[in-house]
């Protein structure tokens, strides 16, 4: 049986130092992210991600190796706390490539969500615009 797993993978013309930034320091994240943040990159650390239409999501990063991957939970409700069950897992790594980062993105855990199969279908779309406010923001910077 296929996992419910959404994988992405986009090359920014931008070196990994600043796609890094833009995934780990708030004040860079609500502007592709939401429209405010708090994140602190480190194992054990905790954060959210909010959108006035929608409302905090909280996350609990699970893995932060400066400047290659990234790792954290989150939570699917707004204002709870991300635990197995109510959350997924996005896996995030960065690589150098010529002219740029490539950025590659598995966020996985929906088949335990009560309503996978939706939850799914607005994560794949959501990420499809998030990630491409990530290049937009990350390339009108430079």
């Amino acid at each position: 049986m296929d996992t419910l797993d959404i994988t992405r993978s986009i090359d920014i013309a931008a070196p990994i130092t600043a796609v890094w930034s833009a995934l780990t320091e708030a004040d860079l994240i609500a502007q592709w992210l939401g429209d405010s943040a708090e994140f602190e990159a480190v194992a054990g650390g905790t954060g959210y991600f909010g959108w006035p239409e929608h409302g905090k999501f909280r996350v609990l990063v699970e893995q932060a190796e400066k400047p290659r991957l990234l790792v954290y939970r989150w939570a699917r409700e707004a204002d709870t706390d991300p635990v197995p069950g109510n959350s997924t897992v996005v896996r995030i790594e960065l690589f150098e490539i010529e002219g740029g980062t490539r950025l590659a993105l598995v966020e996985s855990g929906f088949e335990q969500l009560h309503n996978a199969e939706t939850a799914h279908a607005e994560n794949q779309s959501g990420w499809t615009a998030e990630l491409r406010e990530l290049v937009e923001f990350l390339t009108s910077a430079s």
